[in-house]
This record gives structure tokens, sequence and C-alpha cells, in this order.
């Protein structure tokens, strides 16, 4: 008797998340829920922009928060206009050139963990300006989320609870009791993963926040607090750097990449540095190379040298600096940077000594929401190193960043990332210290298309890079292009870092091109953690890195939500 054979389809329709009424993506599923619930009462992205960026802040303490900044891109659907926001932070006003130099040489300590590191945190005030011009819901309905996360407890993340062991981390603990009260349980432990967290200081800032408006955080009791710890710790702040500070607007940059509009963030991010890699690589027909094989790799690999090796030494906060962002992001200039690739692993750093991406002590944090309507938010915030500069805010539970750590502590001093910086880059107050966050909207026929942006330092611009080249090239959708192997390659000397996952005739054959391996082992893939939505023939798709704790979700017309292949009614 003839029996026929079962076979397994050659192709699974996966359960992606997607939906037809707007997505998230962000690093922690509580934000990611919040976003996605904003979403379901009618508010729009900005609505939901502003609860997710609060609910990290609660969440995800050791990535970024309140006492932090970053940037955001947002769209505006009706006015069909793009808005940089600039929150990054800046020096203080009595920050000097030589404020990290002790007895003639660069002290980490200050350039790390003290008073000196803190830019002005511009977090809130980018949400002030999201409120008061985009918003459409009450303040009250988008703080509540993060406030009952504070209040009523929350499960500590996984990626928390390993990063409170980091040795840099440990350093925190030893100098701040503040810092022991806020992070340990009594037994003077971390908080293990999924175990149950309170942040009674935070609740208060929120509801202070939710019933006085977002202005509040920067006069009075809060800003004499702020002052105080920070100064408490060697550092040099007044009431007035945080009364006067305002947001900047920023340039936007853009390219046509394959016949897709990229914008992104101009400096002090390095959003124009994104722009000059994918023009090098518009000179190539990497979809024909193959994903991942030996020949994209080493294209890609030569295209993010080059453009660091511009970035190193031309980046800084163009108010203080004049770069020539034109010639950088020109495609003729790129062309001719394209045609400098060979076949062989070459070195391009100019000026600088090498620099070494190291396996530094810190992260960042990104998200991206679109709404029913076309409207978009990508945006990247950051409070520096793993629990920023350790400072608590006695009695408002949040950690101040160490932003000040990305200037030049002197040229050629490298930073904690392991990146070096020239003149440019100094120390100067009120000014903005240049930044790796790079958030990105591409756009298809003046639709747009994809929202991303990533964390992981100075791998955010080659993770972004990887993520634009996967869904324009190959065809991604958010979960595969956030989720296959990335590689970085910031210099000769760093040499070439593949995740795990690179098939070993591939490593051989690069090995061949010159290039110096540097393999990154299953065991240690928080290199580039990207966070995507895509809009795509009416459909929203939406996936989060799961190198850290990411979570993506679509929201559907019916009202159901998607997370990552699950439905919650």
């Amino acid at each position: 008797m003839n029996k026929k054979s079962y076979l397994w389809p050659r192709y699974w329709d996966r359960p992606y998340s997607k939906g037809d009424n707007g997505a998230v993506s962000s690093n922690n599923y509580y934000a990611t829920k919040t976003g996605l619930e904003i979403l379901k009462k009618g508010g729009n992205a900005f609505d939901a922009a502003i609860a997710v960026s609060l609910v990290l802040s609660v969440v995800e303490p050791h990535h970024s928060g309140i006492g932090g900044g970053g940037f955001s891109l947002i769209y505006s659907k009706n006015q069909d206009k793009l808005y940089a926001l600039d929150a990054r932070g800046i020096a203080p006003q009595n920050a000097t050139k030589d404020l990290f130099i002790k007895d003639g040489e660069v002290c980490n300590e200050w350039k790390d963990n003290s008073g000196k590191s803190v830019t002005v945190p511009g977090l809130i005030k980018s949400l002030e300006y999201i409120y008061e011009n985009f918003a459409s819901l009450d303040i009250k309905e988008l703080v509540k989320p993060a406030y009952e996360y504070a209040e009523f407890g929350f499960k500590t993340s996984f990626t928390e609870s390993i990063t409170i062991n980091d040795e840099s981390v440990k350093r925190k603990i030893e100098l701040s009791k503040d810092f022991r009260d806020l992070f340990l349980k009594d037994d003077c432990n971390g908080y293990e993963f999924g175990e149950i967290q309170y942040n009674k200081g935070i609740a208060n800032l929120l509801k202070i926040l939710s019933e006085k408006g977002f202005d509040e955080f920067y006069k009075g009791d809060i800003a004499d607090k702020i002052v105080e710890a920070i100064n408490n710790r060697e550092g040099c702040f007044i009431k007035e750097d945080l009364s006067n500070y305002e947001i900047k607007l920023r340039d936007i940059v853009e390219t046509d990449y394959k016949g897709y509009s990229v914008k992104t963030f101009g400096l002090p991010s390095s959003g124009s540095t994104v722009v000059e890699m994918l023009n090098i690589l518009n000179n190539f027909d990497l979809k024909s190379m193959g994903h991942n094989s030996s020949d994209s790799i080493h294209t890609i690999a030569e295209a993010m040298k080059l453009g660091f090796a511009d970035r190193s030494t031309l980046m800084a906060d163009p108010d203080f600096f004049k770069t020539d962002i034109k010639k950088l992001t020109d495609p003729e200039y790129a062309k001719r940077l394209a045609k400098s690739i060979t076949n062989y692993s070459q070195d391009f750093s100019k000026n600088l000594e090498d620099s070494l991406a190291e396996d530094y002590p810190g992260n960042t944090s990104h998200f991206s929401v679109i709404d029913q309507y076309g409207n978009c938010v990508s945006q990247t915030q950051t409070i520096r190193d793993w629990y920023g500069s350790g400072i608590i805010v006695k009695d408002y539970g949040f950690t101040l960043n160490n932003n000040m750590s990305d200037f030049s502590a002197s040229v050629g001093e490298k930073t904690s990332q392991g990146l070096e910086y020239g003149e440019a880059n100094a120390v100067e107050p009120f000014k903005t210290p240049i930044s790796s966050m790079s958030p990105v909207i591409v756009f298809k026929d003046d639709i747009p298309y994809l929202i991303i942006g990533a964390a992981g330092g100075p791998r955010i611009i080659t993770g972004i890079l990887q993520g634009i080249v996967n869904a324009i090239e190959y065809d991604m959708n958010p979960e595969q292009l956030v989720s296959f192997p990335f590689i970085t390659c910031l210099t000769e000397e760093q040499g070439l870092e593949l995740e795990y996952g690179i098939s070993k005739d591939t490593v051989d054959k690069l090995k061949e091109m010159g290039h110096d391996i540097n393999p990154i082992s299953v065991n240690n893939m928080m290199s580039s953690m990207l966070n995507s939505v895509m809009h795509k023939d009416g459909i929203y798709y939406s996936a989060s890195t799961k190198r850290v704790d990411g979570c993506g979700g679509c929201l559907c017309e019916n009202g159901s939500i998607i997370y990552e292949g699950i439905s919650h009614n």
C-alpha cells in the first residue's frame, strides 16, 4: 500500500507582530503595552511617545530616564513636516575645557561617576515640547501609566537584573547610599529577574508633573534637589542651568537610498554618519552579493570605517563648530570614497590614533511609534552608562546622567566607550556633546515606511545602517531585520566584530580579505539593539531586539493588541 509522505511546508507564515491601526516598538514590554493602550484610547503617536518615554524612565533605570536626555525625530502627518528635537542636555555654564583634568591627567572618576559628568537633564523638556505642540490627550492620562508602575510595582527586567552586578555599577553602589537604598533590596543584593520593584520617589515626582506641568521639573524644590545632588559630588551646577534650559530644533539630513528617502537627525546626533555610509553603499549592488555574504559584509565594513574616520575628527555641536555636513552627506563625496574600497581590508583612520570600540559599561534606549494617521516618533533617550553617573536625586527617585563623558576630556583621550574625538568636541559652557544616537524615519513615495533606531553606543550607528539595508536591500520585515547577526567595524585596529551566526566559510573568506575577526559569542550579544516599526501595503509591523528585554506590538482595528505574535484583547 502506498503511503503518502507528510512534507513540512517550505514557507511558514510566522505570527509576526502585525496590525492595521498602529505600532510600537521599545526595549520593554511595559512601555510597548502603554504606548499601544494610549493609541487604543484614541491618542496619537505623540501621546503614545510621551507615555512610553516616562514608563521607560521608571522600568529601565539602568538604560535611560528622567535624569538624562535624548533625540526625538517626529513626523506630523497634518503638517507633512519633520522635527528634530535635541534634548540631549548641555554642559553647565561653569564647565571649563579642563573640567576632567586633575594633576595634569584625565580623572576618569570625575568623568564617569561625579557631578562633573552630568549634563542638564533634557528629557522632560522635550516631552513638554511634544505635549504642547502635538499631543491630544490630557497630561494626567499620559503620566498615569508610569506613575502606577512606580507606585504599585513592576517586575524587574532581565537586563537590569544582570547589569546591577557589572563592575562599573558596583563602583556606583560603593559611592552612594542613596543608590543602594533605591536599587538594592534589604539584603543588599540587586533585584532578580521578575521580582517586584517600587519607586515611590519617582511616583511622587510624576504626580507633581501631572498636576503642575512638565516645566515644574526645572524649578522649585525639584531643581534645588538636582543641583544639590550634583554639587555634593564635585559638580559645578547653578539653578539657572535648569531654569534657563531649552531644547534645540536641529537640522534634518537626508538621502535617497535605492528609491527610499532616509531622513534623520543632524548634528550633534550621528545621523549624518548613517547617511554618509548609506551614500557609500549606494554605489554597490548589495542585493546581488547576498545577505551576510563575505562580499556584502566586507563592503559594509569598509563603508563603516570610512564613515567613522570622518566622524571622529569632524563631528561636534554645530553651534560651536562648523562641520561641512553638506560635503559629508553629498552623494558625489560618497562616490569618491566608494572608489577607495577594494577587495582587501584597509585602514581609513585620520588624524587621531586608532579607536577601539570596547565592551563598555553603558547603554541607551530607543523606541519607535506610528499611529493610524501616519504620525511617527523615532526617539532615542539615554543616561549614557548603566545607571548614568549613579547620582540619585533625593526624594524623587531618579538617576542623573553622565553624558558629559562624551566630550573630549583632552584630544585623543578615549571615552569609556573606547572612542576618541578631537578639539571640536572639547568641553564648553552650554555645549552639547557628540552622540551616537541617530533616530531615523524612512519614507517610500512620501509615506512613512520604516521608523527605526537603536541602543548600543557606537554600535547604534552600525546597527541602524544594517537595519535599513536589511529592510530595503533584502525586503526584511522588522522581526527579521532586528534579529539577524550584526557586524561592527569602526577601525582597522578594532577589527571586524561578528555576532554569532555568521557561517564559518564566510568568516574564513573574510580573513582572506584581510579582516582581523573579533567574534561575539552567543552569550554576549548586547551589541546593537534595534527597535523598529514598519508600514507596508496598509499593514503595520513591529519588532524589538531580543538582545535585551525588547517588545514590539501592533494595534488592530478591532481593538486587539498583538505582541510579537501573541494577541491580547
